[in-house]
């Protein structure tokens, strides 16, 4: 039987903050680091950077079932403030290191540590919210990634171009220790209860394959992010080649999907759909803004067709979580969160590696199409195959085992 000590709502809404805050800072110089790194293993060639590329895909895949399984036994805030911390220590030395063999070691080793952020950061935002906040608290969180992610690539092009590879990477480890300084202002703590972790050892896997309707949602996104993936090695064809885009054009591109994202994100507190649906219409968005990039006559429609893409994507970052949640109890959304992260970042891998052969076969627009095509039959399928499912029983959607403020 799980324990809930109220949580005061002034508190949870400043713990939300500055975690958002912390976030949007640590993800900013993650993404300046990965652009740092990825300009310096560009001159010893393409070899080393798709090992850069696994090394920050592989650890969430492998170590999946470790990390659900930590975040479900211990204190989150302290799993997080430790994984953190690390990743700082790490990231010295691979500021410091400039050959290629330690530059992908030492990422494989902090995309491990990182494997244990996000799905602590997903189980924690329920215990700050509540049940009836995760929807706003997780829209929060959404806001600090797409900021971070908008922010650290430019921020690492010109720190890489002004003081070199080293200062950007060392830049993150710094903020890596200002988003574990935010997480130790954190009031509300998640912990596990003992007695129900013991009783139930079920890995992330077969918890999610036990539940129909997230067994499909989850699969389901995947393939809509697999397709999604393709969008990003044939847009520069589309845009560049078939479009007549300038580099600034293109990069409008990047910059109104990102804003789409960011307001999408916001929208599903106000969208009064069920998860369920919210998934599906957020598949059909980005799969119709996908498909739209690919026929349009123009780079204005194209740029229209982004923003809607754009806004579904932002819609499912906070869709998922929240249907992950609503139908799992609290001790296991750590394994939960672990394995859809490995399910999704297997995806990113697969529709990388289709993306290329997709391109030369049906060329920027027709892969487009065919990507889009792909992520709109989802919903569907989804809406399909999960209607009329009822909540699993005995759920106690996003109530964390237990949440008390200090």
């Amino acid at each position: 039987m799980t324990t809930v000590r109220t949580v005061d709502s002034r508190r949870g809404r400043a713990d939300l903050w500055i975690l958002t805050a912390g976030l949007a800072v640590s993800v900013a110089g993650d993404a300046a680091a990965f652009i740092a790194l990825l300009l310096r293993l560009q001159p010893h060639g393409s070899g080393w950077v798709a090992a850069l590329l696994a090394a920050e895909l592989v650890p969430v895949v492998v170590l999946a079932p470790v990390v659900g399984r930590v975040v479900d036994r211990l204190e989150t805030r302290g799993v997080l403030i430790v994984a953190l911390l690390g990743q700082a220590l790490v990231a010295v030395p691979l500021g410091l290191l400039d050959g290629p063999l330690p530059t992908v070691l030492l990422f494989a080793v902090l995309a491990g540590l990182a494997a244990f952020v996000r799905p602590a950061t997903s189980a924690l935002v329920p215990a700050i919210t509540g049940p009836v906040g995760r929807e706003r608290g997780y829209a929060r969180l959404s806001l600090g990634f797409g900021l971070g992610w908008i922010a650290g690539p430019a921020a690492g092009g010109l720190l890489t171009g002004w003081l070199g590879v080293r200062a950007a990477v060392l830049a993150d480890a710094a903020t890596f220790a200002v988003l574990a300084g935010a997480c130790a202002l954190l009031t509300v703590r998640r912990r596990p209860d003992p007695s129900a972790a013991a009783g139930d050892r079920s890995g992330g896997l077969r918890l999610l394959l036990a539940d129909r309707v997230l067994a499909v949602a989850v699969v389901g996104v995947a393939v809509s992010i697999g397709a999604a993936v393709v969008d990003n090695v044939a847009a520069p064809f589309r845009f560049v080649d078939q479009l007549g885009a300038s580099s600034a054009q293109y990069g409008m591109y990047l910059t109104v999907w990102g804003a789409g994202a960011l307001v999408g994100s916001q929208l599903l507190p106000l969208l009064r759909l069920s998860h369920r649906v919210a998934v599906a219409v957020a598949c059909l968005a980005m799969g119709a803004g996908i498909a739209g990039i690919g026929v349009a006559p123009g780079l204005l429609v194209a740029y229209a067709a982004a923003a809607a893409g754009g806004v579904g994507n932002g819609i499912l970052n906070v869709a998922q979580n929240a249907l992950i949640t609503a139908r799992t109890p609290a001790e296991r959304h750590g394994r939960l969160f672990a394995t859809v992260g490995a399910v999704n970042q297997t995806a990113i891998g697969g529709g990388t590696a289709a993306a290329a052969p997709l391109v030369a076969w049906l060329g920027g627009g027709g892969a487009l199409v065919t990507a889009g095509l792909t992520a709109m039959a989802v919903a569907a399928v989804v809406l399909l195959v999960t209607t009329g499912v009822a909540e699993p029983t005995g759920s106690d959607p996003g109530v964390p085992s237990t949440a008390e403020a200090v």
